[in-house]
C-alpha cells in the first residue's frame, strides 16, 4: 500500500514538475518578447495588454503539442536551425534599430535563446504536418491541363506559358534595361577602351555582341539592345521551364509546381531581371542548372556518371557558370570534397568531372585571358569587407589607431579615400586601393587589419552587418541608392555614347516594375513581402536543410552546398543588394523541392531505356 502510494506521488510531482516546466517556459517567451529589438525596435507584444494574456495561453498549448506530438529526433533535429533563425532575427533587429549590436548586453543573448524557442515550436509543427503531408499518397489531378503537364511535352508547355508571363514586362521595358556594368562593359569593346577581367570577359562578349549586331543590322544600338534582352529572356524562360520539368521527373505534385511555375513567372523582381543587362541574370540560370544537375549526381549515381552526355553538359555548364561570375569557381571548390567523399564508388569520376571544369576555368581566366590582352581583376573586390572594417575605425575611432599602423594603412588605402567611408557600401573607399602594392605585399595589409580588429572588434561586427544583414533578415530591406535601378545607370548624355533609350509599349506595367523598384510596394502586402526580400532564400535554405537532416536524406543535402557557398559570398560583398541575391531567389522553388521528393523514388526517371536516358 505504502508502495502504491509513494509511487503515486513520485508521479504526481514529477507531473507538476513538468507543467510547472512547461508554464515557465511559456511565460518566459511571453515576457521575452515584450522586450525591445526581438523582432523590432518595440516589443511584439505590450506587457500590460490582454494580448500578452492571449500569447500566454498560445505558448501552453503550443509547447504541450511539441512535446506530445513530435519525435525525440525532430525536437533535436529543430534546436539548430531554430537557433540560426533566432540568432539572425534577433541581431537584425538590434541592428536595423540602433545601427550597432550590443555585444555587451545581455539582453541580446536572452532575446537569441527566447526566439530560438519560438521557431523552435513553430518548426516543430511544420516538420510534422510536412512529414505527414508527404507520407498520404494523394492522387494526382485529371483532366487536359494534367495530362499535359505530366506529359512528355511538359517543358514545352511551361516555356510558352512562362514567356507569355513575361510579355508585359517585356513591353514595359522596351528595349530592355540597361543598368548596373552595361557602360563599363560596353566601354571595353565598343568604346576601344580594352578587355578587363573586372567584369567577366564572356558577358562582356555577349553584351557587345548583342549591341554590335543590332548596330550592324539597323544601325540602331536600341535594336542590339533588343536582341540582347530576346536572349536572356529565352534562355531565362528555358532554365525555369526545365527547372519545372525536372519536378516531373522527381515525381513532385502538380500542385507545388503550379505554385513554382506562379513564384518563377510573375514575381516581379524575376521579371525585372530578365529583362537587364546585368551578368547576375545568366549567372543564375547556370547556376540553376548546376544545382539540378547534382541532384541528379546524388539521387542516381550509377545513371549520371555513366552518361557522357551528362557528365559533358556538367562539365560544359560548371565552365560557364564560374566564367559569368567568379563566386562559381568557390562553389566548386566547397561542394567537391564533400560530393567526392558521399558518392562511393564513383570518387574518381567525380574528382575529374570537378577538375576538369576548375583546370577549363582557370586556363580561360588566366593564359587565354592574357592572351586577349584583358587587364587582371582588382583584388580589391574580395576585399570589401575588411576594406570597410579599417576605414569604419579609422573614421570613428581614429584614436584607437596607432600612427605605424595608420601609415602601414595609407600606403594601401590613401587618407582622401578613407574619408569618403559610406557605411553601406565599399567603393567610395575600395576606389582608392593599390592594388599594385597589395599583390607585393600583402601580409602588412592582414596584420594591420588583424591589429586593429582585436582592439575594435565591436566596430568590425558592425561594419560586416551593414553589409551583410539584408541576406539573412527579412523584416527590413537596405539598399543603397535604390533597391533596384530599374531606369537605369549610366544613363546621361556623357555615359550613354550609344544612345540606348527606354521606349516602353506598356506604361502603365512600366510604372508598375518601377513602384516595386524604387518604393517597394511589395513590402505592404504580408508574406509576399517576405518572399520577395533578399533574404528569403537564406530562411528557406535553412528550413530544407533542416528538414533534409531530420528525414536523414543525408546525400540531398550536398545540392545546398552551391546555394550555402554563394550566399557566402554575398556576406563577403560590397553591399546588401537584390541583385547579388537574385541567382539563389531564382533557386527557391528548387530548393523546396527536395522536401518533397521521397525515398522509394531513389532512381526517378533517369534509368536508361534502350540505351537512352528517358531525361
Amino acid at each position: 500500500m505504502f508502495e502504491r502510494l509513494g509511487g503515486f506521488m513520485e508521479h504526481s510531482v514529477l507531473k507538476i514538475v513538468k507543467k510547472g516546466a512547461v508554464f515557465g517556459a511559456a511565460y518566459l517567451s511571453v515576457w521575452g518578447l515584450t522586450q525591445k529589438y526581438m523582432l523590432s525596435s518595440e516589443g511584439i507584444v505590450k506587457p500590460n495588454s490582454i494580448s500578452a494574456v492571449l500569447l500566454l495561453i498560445i505558448f501552453l498549448a503550443a509547447i504541450s503539442w511539441c512535446l506530445g506530438h513530435s519525435d525525440a529526433r525532430a525536437r533535436r533535429c529543430c534546436i539548430a536551425p531554430s537557433a540560426i533563425l533566432g540568432c539572425c532575427y534577433r541581431v537584425g533587429a538590434e541592428f536595423y534599430s540602433t545601427g550597432h549590436l550590443n555585444l555587451k548586453n545581455w539582453e541580446l543573448y536572452f532575446g537569441i535563446l527566447v526566439l530560438s524557442f519560438v521557431f523552435w515550436m513553430v518548426i516543430i509543427f511544420l516538420y510534422g504536418k510536412l512529414k505527414g503531408f508527404i507520407l498520404r499518397e494523394d492522387a494526382e489531378p485529371k483532366g487536359k491541363l494534367a495530362a499535359i503537364l505530366n506529359g512528355k511535352y511538359s517543358f514545352w508547355f511551361w516555356l510558352l506559358l512562362i514567356i507569355l508571363s513575361w510579355i508585359p514586362a517585356f513591353l514595359a521595358t522596351y528595349p530592355g534595361i540597361y543598368s548596373y556594368d552595361a557602360y563599363p562593359q560596353v566601354l571595353q569593346i565598343l568604346g576601344g577602351e580594352g578587355l578587363s577581367a573586372h567584369h567577366p570577359l564572356i558577358h562582356t562578349f555577349l553584351l557587345n555582341g548583342c549591341l554590335y549586331a543590332g548596330h550592324w543590322l539597323t544601325g540602331d544600338y536600341n535594336t542590339g539592345m533588343l536582341i540582347y534582352t530576346v536572349v536572356q529572356i529565352f534562355f531565362m524562360a528555358s532554365v525555369f521551364s526545365y527547372a519545372l520539368d525536372r519536378m516531373k521527373v522527381y515525381k513532385i505534385s502538380l500542385f507545388i509546381r503550379v505554385l513554382s511555375y506562379l513564384f518563377l513567372a510573375f514575381s516581379p523582381i524575376n521579371q525585372i531581371w530578365v529583362c537587364l543587362t546585368t551578368k547576375d541574370t545568366i549567372f543564375g540560370g547556370l547556376l540553376l542548372l548546376v544545382f539540378l544537375d547534382i541532384v541528379d549526381m546524388v539521387l542516381d549515381s550509377e545513371v549520371f556518371y555513366s552518361s557522357k552526355y551528362r557528365l559533358a553538359r556538367f562539365i560544359v555548364l560548371g565552365i560557364f557558370m564560374c566564367l559569368f561570375r567568379n563566386q562559381g569557381i568557390y562553389l566548386i571548390f566547397l561542394a567537391a570534397p564533400f560530393l567526392i567523399w558521399a558518392l562511393k564508388g564513383y570518387r574518381k569520376k567525380c574528382a575529374l568531372v570537378l577538375f576538369a571544369v576548375v583546370l577549363s576555368t582557370k586556363i580561360f581566366t588566366g593564359p587565354i585571358s592574357s592572351w586577349m590582352g584583358a587587364k587582371p581583376a582588382n583584388p580589391r573586390e574580395a576585399l570589401s569587407v575588411p576594406i570597410q572594417q579599417i576605414a569604419r575605425v579609422l573614421v570613428q575611432e581614429p584614436d584607437s589607431v596607432t600612427d605605424e599602423e595608420k601609415e602601414i594603412i595609407y600606403r594601401y588605402l590613401p587618407e582622401e579615400y578613407i574619408s569618403q567611408y559610406n557605411a553601406s557600401v565599399s567603393d567610395a573607399v575600395k576606389e582608392g586601393f593599390n592594388a599594385k602594392y597589395f599583390k607585393e605585399n600583402p601580409m602588412p595589409f592582414f596584420k594591420v587589419w588583424a591589429s586593429v580588429g582585436l582592439r575594435n572588434f565591436s566596430a568590425y561586427v558592425d561594419s560586416f552587418l551593414y553589409g551583410s544583414c539584408g541576406y539573412f533578415y527579412t523584416d527590413y530591406s537596405p539598399y543603397w541608392v535604390q533597391f533596384i535601378l530599374y531606369d537605369g545607370s549610366w544613363t546621361s548624355e556623357e555615359f550613354n555614347f550609344l544612345k540606348i533609350e527606354r521606349n516602353t509599349l506598356f506604361p502603365a506595367y512600366d510604372n508598375y516594375l518601377r513602384k516595386v523598384s524604387t518604393e517597394l510596394i511589395q513590402e505592404k502586402i504580408p508574406v509576399v513581402s517576405v518572399i520577395l526580400n533578399e533574404a528569403f532564400p537564406f530562411l528557406t535554405l535553412i528550413f530544407v536543410g533542416g528538414y533534409l537532416f531530420y528525414i536523414k536524406r543525408y546525400k540531398l543535402l550536398l545540392p545546398l552546398l552551391v546555394i550555402f557557398g554563394f550566399w557566402g559570398t554575398n556576406l563577403l560583398g560590397p553591399v546588401i543588394v537584390m541583385r547579388y541575391a537574385f541567382p539563389i531567389v531564382i533557386c527557391v522553388p528548387s530548393m523546396v523541392s527536395l522536401i518533397f521528393i521521397q525515398q522509394k523514388d531513389k532512381r526517378l526517371l533517369l534509368s536508361k531505356e534502350k540505351g537512352k536516358e528517358r531525361l
